[in-house]
């Protein structure tokens, strides 16, 4: 959902000669003068972090001095969270303020407080559902999903409500606004555009009247606000699957029937809203206005590379009802509703689109997301397995499964092999670059896992040297993209997962050699330590051997 604008009613006061700025006395004033130093910052965000973040604390600082002045000042409350939330999504500025996690946490009670100031306002509550899908990201990213599941859980919980709350707003007000153009068609005969032009400018002038607690002076502040889409309500279709897609990951089995009713919920998005707002776009009297030019506004974090990555509302929503549905597979799966060999059938279907294609999937931003999205079922098809209590040499079925896992994970490296060459040639950012190259050594981990089990194939086995070398060149890749990315978590995680491939690398080489380079790893296994919990609960290393690479490092 877009984030509220702001615009002045007289477009001339911006071009009178310069003179000393009066200190902010109106509420209005506090909204300009907060604009101006998010607009500085906007201009330096690509060449100077530094001096974009001392602008945007800058802004940060008027809004709260206007609201100790202007306590119910909705706009005020907003305009802050907004940019606090916009801040937290770059990473650049969040390397220049510190902690990702403690900043999410100081938006979210931004959040919070303008959501009390107007709990019937659809955009703060969605926005809120942004900021604690993003705190949970940020907390998952720093802990395992054992110790973090409970804290995550309730945290999506309340985004996944929020979320459904404003689907339900949204299409109730989507049905009014049909109704009212269809009557007044049908009393006036008005042609489609006339019906819209007249619409547009009823809203405009009654967002006028009642924005602002000021009258008309010059420079009044007011809210606008476009006609809502069928593509806005898609945006939070989407919003909600994800949300849910994660949730449903933090729940045992035995726990999912507590939430019948959210599940029920999510499949009527995918299953019913999805599919109707995709068949109104065409026809919808309301259009998705195209993006203005860029300007002096805030826009942050957004490089070359990532304004040309562009989908659209249809191609998120079909991607997030494909993850939730996965997600239900796997679901399924766990439960012993089905096999392995039906769980991995429901994912070839689900991604059907995604096995063979025939463009470079750079060329195609909703098909290169699909086929990453593709990879990442198969690596959750393959964890899943492993998890499995029933996953025992013993079984007669223990073949198949680990067959299907080395499939699985096969496929999978094979797809983020084509989505992720590096270099020049890459169109993902280095952000994106460095979780792929992470995903990339763990699935030679998972495979050199598999190649270990009894009953492995020979050429499993004799590809065990290989899949940890390449192991550690991926880690490495990761590295130097979270560098580039200042993803201080992912650079953190790689630089951990390299120890452990280094490790596994000279005990597969015989053991002496491990003995000796001891020396190097010295100092490093508490993040060690984080990254095999890790890699443990996705079921890339086993308990044992993870417990004997520990050993080395400590």
């Amino acid at each position: 959902m877009s984030p509220k604008r702001k615009d002045l009613l007289n477009p001339k006061a911006k071009t009178k000669a310069k003179s000393k700025t009066p200190d902010p006395q109106t509420e209005n004033d506090f909204l300009e003068a907060a604009d101006e130093h998010e607009q500085a910052a906007g201009k330096w965000r690509a060449g100077d972090a530094g001096k974009a973040t001392r602008f945007f604390n800058r802004a940060i600082d008027v809004y709260n001095e206007g609201m100790r002045r202007f306590p119910r000042s909705f706009d005020l409350a907003y305009n802050k969270a907004n940019l606090e939330y916009n801040m937290c999504e770059d990473d650049r500025i969040v390397a220049q303020l510190g902690n990702k996690m403690a900043l999410l946490e100081e938006t979210l009670k931004s959040h919070r407080a303008a959501m009390a100031l107007n709990t019937a306002n659809t955009d703060v509550r969605f926005n809120t559902g942004q900021v604690l899908t993003s705190l949970v990201e940020a907390i998952l990213e720093s802990e395992t999903q054992q110790v973090a599941k409970v804290t995550a859980r309730t945290l999506l919980e309340e985004a996944v409500d929020l979320f459904t709350e404003c689907l339900a707003s949204q299409q109730q007000e989507y049905e009014q606004m049909t109704i009212e153009v269809a009557k007044a068609q049908a009393e006036q005969g008005f042609h489609e555009q006339e019906v819209m032009q007249q619409q547009n400018e009823a809203t405009r002038q009654e967002d006028m009247e009642t924005a602002s607690t000021s009258s008309s002076a010059p420079g009044e502040w007011v809210t606008v606000e476009e006609p809502l889409t069928p593509e806005a309500i898609l945006e939070t279709c989407t919003a909600h699957l994800s949300a849910f897609t994660t949730l449903l990951g933090l729940y045992d089995p035995a726990e999912l029937p507590s939430i019948e009713a959210r599940v029920q919920h999510g499949l009527y998005t995918a299953n019913t809203s999805v599919p109707t707002l995709i068949t109104l776009i065409k026809d919808s009297p309301f259009q998705k206005s195209k993006d203005e030019p860029a300007g002096p506004t805030l826009s942050i974090g957004s490089s070359i590379t990532a304004q040309k990555f562009e989908t659209t509302p249809k191609d998120d929503a079909l991607l997030a009802v494909a993850n939730f549905q996965a997600a239900l597979a796997e679901i399924a799966y766990r439960n012993g509703q089905t096999d392995v060999t039906q769980y991995a059938s429901a994912i070839e279907i689900l991604f059907s689109q995604s096995t063979s294609f025939t463009e470079l999937p750079h060329q195609n931003p909703p098909l290169l997301n699909s086929i990453s999205a593709y990879a990442d079922a198969l690596m959750d098809l393959a964890s899943a397995i492993a998890d499995n209590p029933s996953n025992d040499p013993s079984s007669a079925t223990f073949t198949t499964s680990i067959e299907t896992q080395w499939t699985a994970l096969s496929q999978a490296q094979k797809i983020l092999t084509q989505i992720s060459p590096g270099g020049k040639s890459s169109t993902l950012p280095p952000s994106r670059l460095a979780d792929t190259f992470l995903a990339r050594g763990d699935i030679e981990l998972f495979r050199f896992r598999l190649a270990l089990t009894e009953g492995a194939k020979p050429a499993w086995v004799n590809s065990k040297e290989a899949l940890v070398t390449n192991a550690g060149v991926f880690y490495r890749g990761a590295r130097t993209y979270g560098q580039v990315a200042h993803k201080e978590v992912t650079i953190r995680m790689a630089e951990a997962k390299v120890v452990v491939a280094e490790v596994l690398r000279e005990v597969e080489g015989g053991g002496g050699a491990a003995i000796a380079a001891k020396e190097q790893w010295k100092g490093k296994g508490e993040g060690v330590k984080r990254a095999l919990e890790q890699m443990v609960e996705e079921g890339v290393m086993g308990r044992a051997e993870a417990e004997g690479v520990l050993a080395l490092v400590q």
